[in-house]
Formats: C-alpha cells, structure tokens, sequence
C-alpha cells in the first residue's frame, strides 16, 4: 500500500500567530516519534500573516489517524485549539 500525504493549512487567529507557533513547533517534536511518521515539517507562509502549513507523510492512513487521535494531537488541541481561525487538511496519495 502506497504512504499518505498530509498537506495541513492552519491559519491562526488575529494576534495569536505567535503562541499557535509555538505550540506547532513542540507538536512536531512529539509527532516526529510516533510509529509510522515518515515526515513532518512545518512551514510559515511568506504572504499570508499566521499561515502555517504541515507537509506530513505516514507510512499508512492507520498511522495517520493514530496520531489524529493520540496523545500529541490532543495536548495540541487543548492548549492551542482556541487559536487556529480555520484548518483544512487533504489527504494525498503519490501517483
């Protein structure tokens, strides 16, 4: 089976691009460990105030949605889910 592709767009609230950073920043530390996690940058756009985007590869959708349920993903969603404005994520499989 081939590996999923993550490309997540997350845009910060007015003011709140910063903290929501910083908090990307140590969800990716504790995602780069998790079983299946073949990649997981991180990107800030350079038009867009408080854009971030995640370029993500799993080695399965399980992995993938082990991490969309487990314990890195949901301190992320506690301590700075009130901060993202809007998020859309596509899920990609290489051709």
């Amino acid at each position: 089976m081939p590996s999923l592709t993550i490309i997540a767009k997350v845009q910060a609230r007015p003011g709140h691009a910063e903290t929501l950073l910083a908090a990307q920043q140590q969800l990716v530390v504790e995602t780069l460990q998790e079983k299946g996690c073949l990649k997981y940058e991180l990107h800030r756009s350079n038009e867009r105030e408080g854009l971030v985007i995640f370029v993500e590869s799993w080695e399965t959708h399980a992995d993938w949605q082990a991490h969309m349920t487990g314990e890195a993903m949901q301190r992320f969603q506690r301590s700075a889910g009130e901060l993202i404005a809007d998020a859309v994520i596509d899920q990609l499989t290489p051709v």
